[in-house]
C-alpha cells in the first residue's frame, strides 16, 4: 500500500466515523431528498423491469428456442452463417 492509498483509506475511515456520529442529524435533514430519490428510483427501475419482463414473456410465447446459453454461446455458429464466413472467422 502506497502512502497516498493509506491517506485515502484514513480519509475514508474518518469520513465514515463522522457520518456515523452525525447520522441522526443527517437523516433528519436529508430525509426529503432521500424520499424523492427513492420515488424516482422506484419509477425508473420499475419501468425497466416491466419492459424486460414483457420482452421475456414475448420470447417465451413464441415457443422458439432462445439459442445457446453460457459457454455454448461462444462455441456455436449462427444458423445464418455460411461455410465462407466460418472459414473467414477462423482465418482472422
Amino acid at each position: 500500500m502506497t502512502r497516498s492509498e493509506f491517506g485515502y483509506f484514513c480519509a475514508g475511515a474518518a469520513a465514515g466515523a463522522l457520518g456515523h456520529a452525525f447520522y441522526p442529524q443527517l437523516k433528519d435533514k436529508l430525509a426529503p431528498y432521500m424520499a424523492g430519490a427513492a420515488v424516482f428510483a422506484q419509477q425508473a427501475f420499475g419501468d425497466a423491469i416491466k419492459n424486460a419482463a414483457e420482452t421475456v414473456e414475448g420470447m417465451q410465447r413464441t415457443g422458439e428456442p432462445l439459442g445457446p446459453v453460457g459457454a455454448d454461446f461462444f462455441t456455436q455458429t449462427s444458423p445464418t452463417e455460411t461455410g465462407a464466413t466460418t472459414a473467414a472467422r477462423g482465418a482472422a
